[in-house]
C-alpha cells in the first residue's frame, strides 16, 4: 500500500474530529473519501500533509512513517494537496504559479551567487515541464495570463496543474469539482484518469457522488471522524449504514 493510516485520532476542544481511523490507499488507484459535512475528511488531508499533528496513530507513506513530520519534508517526499478553496497567487501568471511549485537551484543562496548559468538552464527544464502540466489541463494557451484573469474553473484546473509541478506520487484533492460547471466536472475526471493512466494515485474529498462513483475504484466513507465503510462504487452505494449515515438513497449513475 503506497498510504496507510492507522488508529488516526485528532481532537480539537474536546471534539474528535478523527476517531480511531484506518484505511489504506493502494498504488495507481484513484481513492474517493466521502462522508457528511463535519466527518472529519479534511482533517484527515491536513493530518497527512502535516499542517496539524495527530493525538495517537500513525501515517505511513511508502514505508516510512510520516506522522510528525513537517509539511515540507512531507511534501519532499512526494504528496500534494489542493485545498477546498483556491489558493494560488492572483497576481502571479499562470506559469509563475506553477513554478512556485517546483524545486529550484535558486533557492539556495549560495547557488543563486555562483551558478547563475545553471539556475537559468534549470529554469528553462521547469518552464518545459510546466508546460506539459498545462498542456494536460488544456490551458497552456493562457500561460502567461494572470491567475486573477481566469474563470473559476480555469483556476482549478491551474491548482491542479501545479500540483502536478511538485512531481508528487500522491496527490490530495479536495473537492475538484466544487462549483464547475458539467462540461468542466467531465474535463476533470478525464485529466484524473489520464493520471491514473501515467502511474500516479490519487485520494480525493468530494461531495459529488456521480462523479466519485463514476472515478474512483475505492470509495472510502466517514461519519463522526470514523471510516464506516471501504469498498468498491456499487458495494457503497447498497450498504445500509452508508445509506443511513450520508447519501440517504441509492446515487444513481
Amino acid at each position: 500500500m503506497l498510504l496507510k493510516i492507522k488508529n488516526l485520532n485528532k481532537s480539537f476542544d474536546g471534539i474528535k474530529a478523527v476517531n480511531k481511523c484506518n484505511f489504506d490507499v493502494r498504488e495507481n488507484s484513484i481513492t474517493g473519501l466521502i462522508g457528511p459535512n463535519g466527518a472529519g475528511k479534511t482533517t484527515i488531508f491536513n493530518l497527512i500533509t502535516g499542517l496539524t499533528s495527530p493525538d495517537k496513530g500513525e501515517i505511513i507513506f511508502e514505508g516510512t512513517d510520516i506522522t510528525n513530520l513537517q509539511s515540507y519534508k512531507i511534501s519532499n517526499l512526494g504528496i500534494a494537496r489542493t485545498f477546498q478553496l483556491i489558493r494560488l497567487l492572483p497576481n502571479l501568471t499562470v506559469m509563475e504559479n506553477l513554478l512556485v511549485a517546483k524545486k529550484q537551484s535558486g533557492e539556495n543562496f549560495l547557488a543563486a551567487l555562483f551558478k547563475k548559468k545553471k539556475i537559468k538552464e534549470e529554469l528553462k527544464i521547469n518552464k518545459e515541464r510546466c508546460l506539459e502540466f498545462l498542456k494536460l489541463v488544456g490551458l497552456e494557451e493562457h500561460a502567461n495570463k494572470l491567475a486573477i484573469n481566469l474563470s473559476y474553473g480555469q483556476r482549478k484546473l491551474v491548482e491542479l496543474a501545479r500540483c502536478l509541478a511538485t512531481e508528487a506520487d500522491l496527490l490530495l484533492l479536495d473537492e475538484p469539482v466544487a462549483g464547475v460547471n458539467p462540461v468542466m466536472r467531465e474535463k476533470i475526471k478525464k485529466i484524473l484518469l489520464k493520471l491514473k493512466e501515467q502511474g500516479k494515485t490519487i485520494l480525493i474529498i468530494e461531495h459529488d457522488m456521480k462523479f466519485v462513483m463514476n472515478v474512483c475504484e475505492t470509495v472510502i466513507v466517514m461519519d463522526e471522524g470514523q471510516e464506516i465503510a471501504i469498498g468498491n462504487p456499487e458495494k457503497i452505494q447498497n450498504n445500509s449504514r452508508v445509506l443511513e449515515a450520508y447519501l440517504g438513497e441509492k446515487v444513481k449513475i
